[in-house]
């Protein structure tokens, strides 16, 4: 089949190895990638493959997915349009490009206190919508007031938070899903020295207990363990137990700064990572009676 042609405004690439635009490294290739650096025009190139039946994928940062080795059958948008402005009532508006490191800095420039919790957590706000992204006891979810949506019919609508039914590291995205274009996040007056400190002091305690950024990691694989009450233990806890740190298949291994965080050596396949998760799902089962559930995306 001819690859299908794309007019202008659109910039398409064909057969992208995905592996290139995930932090893991893992991803066969797409049959169109377009990285999107408007609003607008992610919009129209939606329509335009709506039209055409053919299927469509967003991707922000890649921090939280890895892709199958036979890649995405479709069009993959890479979103990069990231415009950030402070509204009435120490509101930040964030297009769904803008990262969480970019919003970090201008609360910090603004003096707005509320946003602390997600220092140094890679990724884009899109994708921090998407999976309710959080840490040390918030997420993104609670400061979340309103966003911008394209409807997979093609519309555009304004939507309050309540749409996304936000629970542990899940919005009603997965079940139903739209795309987001743009956020507003609720946050408050503070002092910028001491939002700065409180920032850093994050960051430095992440990078002591992280692998350095520039491992091919997905982040944490396995969601943390949540009893009935809401009170979390983390499933590095029995990931360590079962001697997580001491195990691989080929290159897909657990690094040994952190049980609950698999990376690629090198030339690790989805197929080894799924192997390596299930290995280590039926030591703690067996251990624990506790069925660990993934939190890394897994596209095929």
């Amino acid at each position: 089949m001819d690859p299908l042609e794309f007019p202008p405004p659109f910039v398409v690439q064909h057969n992208v190895p995905l592996a290139d635009f995930t932090h893991i490294r893992i991803g066969g290739p797409a049959d169109y990638l377009s990285i999107i650096r408007d609003q607008n025009i992610f919009i129209e190139i939606y329509r335009f493959c709506r039209d055409r039946d053919l299927p469509f994928l967003i991707l922000g940062d890649g921090t939280n997915v890895f892709f199958s080795e036979k890649g995405y059958r479709g069009l993959v948008a890479v979103i990069q349009f990231d415009q950030l402005n402070v509204v009435a009532k120490n509101a930040v508006v964030a297009e769904a490009g803008a990262t969480l490191d970019q919003i970090r800095e201008l609360c910090i420039e603004k003096g707005l206190t509320g946003f602390e919790f997600a220092s140094g957590i890679p990724g884009t706000i899109g994708g921090a919508i998407y999976g309710n992204a959080g840490a040390y006891g918030s997420n993104v979810g609670e400061i979340l007031t309103r966003a911008k949506i394209l409807t997979l019919e093609g519309e555009i609508k304004f939507v309050d938070k309540s749409v996304f039914k936000f629970a542990y590291r899940h919005s009603d995205l997965k079940v139903n899903p739209a795309f987001i274009l743009q956020a507003e996040l609720q946050l408050a007056k503070g002092d910028p020295a001491a939002i700065k400190r409180q920032c850093d002091e994050i960051i430095r305690i992440r990078t002591h207990k992280l692998p350095p950024s520039e491992t091919a990691t997905a982040g944490s694989w396995f969601k943390n363990i949540k009893d009935e009450h809401g009170n979390a233990t983390a499933a590095a806890k029995y990931l360590d137990a079962v001697g997580s740190k001491q195990t691989n298949v080929g290159d897909a291994a657990v690094h040994i700064k952190h049980a609950n965080i698999f990376y690629n050596k090198g030339r690790a396949t989805a197929t080894d990572m799924l192997k390596l998760q299930e290995i280590l799902q039926q030591r703690v089962y067996e251990k624990f009676g506790i069925r660990l559930e993934r939190e890394v995306i897994y596209i095929q």
